[in-house]
């Protein structure tokens, strides 16, 4: 989470947010701005602190189909498995942890990820949902993270037709940048909030920043490792994301 006297950025894991970062730093280096508070956390937005509530929200989303892909060749979870289900967890669903293919590292994390965060047990049930039809990781992550009632709005899901709409209704006011055209949508957003052309030219064109231990290479592309029916299962998990964001379904 980022805190600015403009805004207030929430940063979702693996969806951008280390390039959000450093334009905003780049942007508010100088300290002509105002102050730049970079809290260095994954923070949702019940955890703004009260002196910047009410500013503009704003973060960043990405096609639920190519994060998992990332998460999974970025391997946090083999590096600190202590902040998801831990590594006996792990092994005792797949005992040849690490070594999980892209098929495996999906069940896991629909299996022992959801309602986990840094280890704890976040609190988020579902009592509607079971077997394939319970909702996924992302979901989960979607709505601790921008839910004014994370827990109640994940214990609400259901699959009935207004199931989106409630959801929508259950969020703050979040502006949501997309990963894939993030350059000019972070252009604008800052345009919009009133910052001179000159300050913010250099976002149309800058490169892509990955995270210090590396991104994945450019033609690994997501759809590689996807099955129909792997597909179909993150589809089914993430149905709420994706009708929230139908430019994803497909």
């Amino acid at each position: 989470m980022i805190l600015t006297d403009d805004f207030v950025f929430i940063h979702q894991p693996k969806t951008g947010g280390t390039f959000v970062t450093r334009v905003i730093e780049r942007l508010y280096g100088d300290g002509r701005r105002g102050d730049v508070v970079n809290t260095h956390k994954h923070a949702g937005c019940t955890e703004i602190p009260a002196a910047w509530r009410g500013k503009p929200i704003f973060t960043t989303i990405r096609n639920p189909y190519d994060r998992y892909v990332s998460q999974y060749r970025f391997a946090w979870w083999k590096r600190y498995p202590e902040m998801y289900c831990g590594e006996a967890a792990m092994r005792d669903l797949f005992p040849h942890y690490p070594e999980l293919s892209f098929a495996e590292f999906l069940e896991l994390a629909h299996t022992l990820f959801v309602s986990r965060h840094h280890g704890k047990d976040t609190g988020f049930h579902n009592l509607h949902l079971t077997g394939e039809r319970r909702p996924g990781w992302h979901t989960e992550q979607f709505l601790r993270l921008y839910a004014v009632e994370p827990r109640a709005a994940f214990a609400a899901i259901t699959d009935d037709a207004d199931a989106a709409e409630r959801c929508r209704r259950a969020l703050f006011p979040v502006r949501f940048l997309t990963a894939e055209n993030l350059n000019a949508e972070l252009h604008a957003y800052l345009g919009a909030l009133g910052h001179p052309a000159e300050a913010i030219e250099f976002v149309r064109d800058a490169e892509k920043i990955y995270p210090a231990e590396g991104g994945r290479p450019a033609d690994d592309a997501w759809q590689a490792h996807y099955t129909a029916e792997l597909k179909h299962r993150v589809r089914t998990r993430e149905r709420l994301l994706f009708a929230l964001f139908p430019q994803y379904d497909g």
